[in-house]
């Protein structure tokens, strides 16, 4: 997978190192959520895990958010870029 044209450095304005929580036993999605919340459009939060995390990625992109993962040294970065907002019923 190509880097995505939006994944600009200096565009990060948060960054959770999850692989403490997950060793612990807990995910960080709600944690995320909340963090999130009040991002703007273009700007991107990044989360360090040891794995992908497929299932935030998918939560994540339907709560309308662009993402994209890499591999560095054994740790995966994702980045998740507010895109639009999504209206909840």
């Amino acid at each position: 997978m190509e880097r995505p044209d939006w994944l600009l450095k200096e565009k990060i304005v948060s960054t959770l190192d999850a692989r403490l929580i997950l060793a612990a036993g807990e995910h960080p999605l709600d944690r995320v959520l909340r963090e999130t919340r009040d991002l703007k459009p273009g700007e991107i939060y990044e989360i360090l895990t040891p794995f992908p995390p497929m299932p935030m990625i998918e939560k994540m992109e339907a709560a309308g958010f662009s993402a994209y993962f890499e591999q560095q040294e054994g740790i995966y970065r994702t980045y998740f870029e507010m895109t639009f907002f999504v209206l909840s019923k």
